[in-house]
């Protein structure tokens, strides 16, 4: 049970396409990401125009845009070109450091949308480089795939095993109370899991640009902060659980 919870978690928010865009979406109401693509829109038009003039107009409708419903569909496309780079193997000759991400269409819906016509035209793709010092391109393949598996088998262990205990018990009372215990262990291993993935992380982008590295620990803080979540309702259920059984072990020792 007690690793059952973060594992799960981490198959399902993590090494999830799915689950990891779902959580970098909700990342994209952060000022800092917001404003990072914002920049970096108007920065990418400037360098494939070479007019700062054009780079001037965009950029207002950029930081509009970066608070629109538009740009959060966008940014979770983003973060499957993240996750894609760091579970996938890279194709040989490629330099594993640097992160390369598509905002083409960030920069086209930004045009599309401005209030005043933009008399700008990309018609090649638009890539921002991040500089990865300390993770490399599919660093995450084969762990992803151990993750997967043990969360399966440790969730179905966990499930079969509490029904076996509470089938096989003498004293069923006394067995819920433990199994009460093991999942408040279970919500403090995935407590202690977010607040280490955060300060790893950290560590990890130490020499990365500031911006940049602004922005990637507002994602992984979004979801860390969701195991913290989930992992304080497990302990909250665990709780309850352990207190039931310790009060159905009393009520039938008295009888």
């Amino acid at each position: 049970m007690v690793v059952a919870v973060p594992s799960v978690w981490l198959s399902q928010r993590v090494v999830s396409s799915d689950g990891f865009a779902s959580s970098a979406a909700e990342a994209a109401t952060s000022v800092e990401v917001q404003n990072y693509f914002a920049e970096k829109v108007a920065a990418s038009v400037e360098e494939a125009t070479n007019s700062k003039v054009a780079s001037d107009l965009v950029l207002p409708a950029a930081k509009n845009y970066a608070r629109s419903d538009g740009f959060v569909q966008d940014f979770s496309e983003v973060a499957r070109q993240q996750h894609d780079w760091l579970f996938t193997a890279p194709p040989p000759g490629v330099d594993l450091h640097l992160m390369e991400l598509d905002i083409t269409p960030m920069i086209n819906r930004v045009i599309a949308s401005a209030p005043i016509p933009i008399p700008v035209t990309i018609d090649h793709p638009v890539t921002v480089t991040v500089d990865q010092s300390q993770i490399t391109a599919g660093s995450l393949e084969d762990s992803g795939k151990i993750i997967d598996i043990l969360s399966w088998v440790t969730l179905i262990g966990a499930i079969v095993a509490s029904i076996l205990a509470l089938i096989a018990a003498t004293r069923r009372s006394t067995v819920l109370a433990w199994l009460g215990v093991g999942a408040i262990l279970a919500g403090v291993a995935g407590w202690v899991l977010a607040a280490l993935t955060k300060r790893v992380v950290r560590d990890r982008l130490a020499e990365t640009e500031q911006a940049a590295r602004a922005t990637i620990e507002v994602v992984v803080g979004v979801i860390a902060d969701h195991l913290t979540t989930v992992s304080l309702f497990v302990c909250v259920g665990g709780v309850v659980v352990a207190v039931a059984g310790i009060v159905a072990r009393v009520a039938t020792g008295r009888r």
